[in-house]
């Protein structure tokens, strides 16, 4: 391309008039290498059933786990719980019984919800998933029990008010007796996390305020979604319990590691605020992300989303934190420490030029393709194993949401509509591909390798 063609292009100059002006001037001939540059001169359009297509192949499954051996007794337990709420309504429920169609409407989905996940709870997925399925079934259950309770005037503020009580004091009791108690320092955090997450959890449920109760109590949606929450945090705690009691059982030789703890926070801490130092302002240009010249393609679109996800991360780590939260605290890091990691790369990546754009549909076929090896690497990735399964998940789900939204496609379809989704599939890439890495790094700081 000659200098003025790409002085034109570089500041968005070249349209029909000045094309027919170049051409005038260094002919078409000279011009030919230069149209696949041109602004708009891409494709507008892609078939929107080839891009859906890509979506049938199938997803790699990645699940849910905590390394604790969780009994199949107790997710029973949470089962029959669920189960026996649902055994004391009449439901699912006719106009006759509830002549409200909103509400009947409403509590019906519910009651449906609560159904499925208790069938969930018997057979689908890991132990863990199983629970948090029968859990889910609980709360559901719950939630229109109460409803029907309100509507039948058989429930009472006063009843809320005392469970509420009751609950917060099961809350503080578990509190008060847990410790930071492990003997592998990883497994711990990862395990102490989660109980830090029913504990946190358990203590919003409950923390509605006395003018909601007397709101609710003549609204019986309001008045469930009150008794839905109660019997959250009654579900959070239990499991907290019985995540700490079989973890406790488990350990050859039990000692108190709060101090590595606060040191590996300390230690992921530092590493977070150097490496964020480093990044970019926030812009609504992200072709300005790099040191090249390119157009807004789905490299560049997930660029701008790493840079997002990454500066908010890092901007949101107080140093002013509750002491209570050490685990979850250093497992957030290693979250933040994905995206820099993968922004790093995948900036890198474009500067050396790989655009990572959308001109066909196979090319969204290649980026999900990338998306599904990134994952399934780091699946059977064989160190740090433990790091890498609390990592993994939340990063690998992303798949199954976007492929949700590019099986719709149908007919022509605009290519930054196409673009968007595909960039979804590269950020998927790269966060699964730093995974690995940043697992190593997180396990190292929580084992106090190299520790002075």
């Amino acid at each position: 391309m000659t200098r003025t063609a790409e002085h034109s292009r570089r500041n968005g100059q070249i349209d029909r008039r000045g094309f027919l002006a170049l051409a005038g001037a260094v002919g078409l001939t000279s011009l030919s290498g230069c149209l696949d540059q041109l602004p708009g001169s891409g494709p507008e359009m892609l078939d929107g059933d080839a891009v859906a297509e890509i979506t049938t192949d199938e997803a790699p499954a990645i699940s849910e786990t905590l390394p604790v051996d969780i009994e199949a007794s107790f997710v029973a337990e949470q089962r029959e719980v669920a189960q026996a709420k649902l055994d004391s309504i009449p439901g699912p429920f006719d106009e006759t019984q509830i002549p409200n169609g909103v509400i009947r409407e409403r509590v019906n989905g519910e009651y449906e919800a609560a159904r499925e996940a208790i069938r969930e709870s018997a057979d689908a997925g890991t132990t863990y998933e199983r629970l948090e399925r029968a859990t889910r079934g609980r709360t559901s259950a719950r939630e229109v029990q109460a409803a029907w309770e309100t509507i039948e005037e058989e429930a009472t503020v006063e009843g809320l008010r005392e469970s509420q009580a009751a609950v917060g004091d099961d809350v503080d009791a578990f509190a008060s007796r847990w410790e930071y108690v492990g003997d592998d320092p990883v497994r711990a955090a990862i395990v102490h996390a989660e109980i830090e997450r029913e504990i946190r959890g358990a203590r919003n449920w409950l923390s509605f305020r006395a003018h909601e109760l007397e709101y609710a109590a003549e609204q019986p949606l309001d008045f469930a979604d009150i008794a839905a929450d109660i019997e959250r945090a009654r579900s959070s705690i239990a499991v907290a319990s019985h995540y700490l009691d079989q973890f406790r059982r488990s350990l050859d030789t039990e000692r108190n590691i709060r101090e590595r703890f606060v040191t590996a926070r300390e230690t992921l801490d530092d590493r977070v605020r150097t490496r964020g130092e480093s990044l970019p302002e926030a812009t609504d240009d992200p072709t300005s992300l790099v040191d090249r010249d390119i157009d807004r393609t789905a490299g560049v679109i997930a660029l701008s989303d790493l840079l997002r996800n990454a500066r908010w991360r890092v901007t949101d780590r107080s140093s002013d934190r509750d002491s209570r939260s050490l685990a979850s605290d250093a497992l957030a890091a290693s979250g933040t420490l994905v995206y820099l990691r993968a922004f790093e790369t995948l900036r890198e990546r474009i500067e050396e030029g790989n655009d990572v754009a959308v001109d066909e549909a196979d090319d969204v076929g290649k980026l999900r393709a990338d998306a599904v090896e990134a994952i399934s690497s780091a699946r059977g990735a064989d160190q740090n194993r433990l790091v890498v399964d609390a990592l993994l998940p939340r990063f690998a789900r992303e798949l199954r949401w976007i492929d949700d939204r590019v099986s719709g496609y149908e007919d022509d379809t605009r290519v930054a509509f196409v673009e968007r989704e595909a960039a979804g599939y590269v950020v998927i890439t790269e966060t699964c591909r730093a995974v690995p890495s940043v697992s190593g790094d997180v396990a190292a700081a929580l084992r106090g390798d190299g520790d002075a």
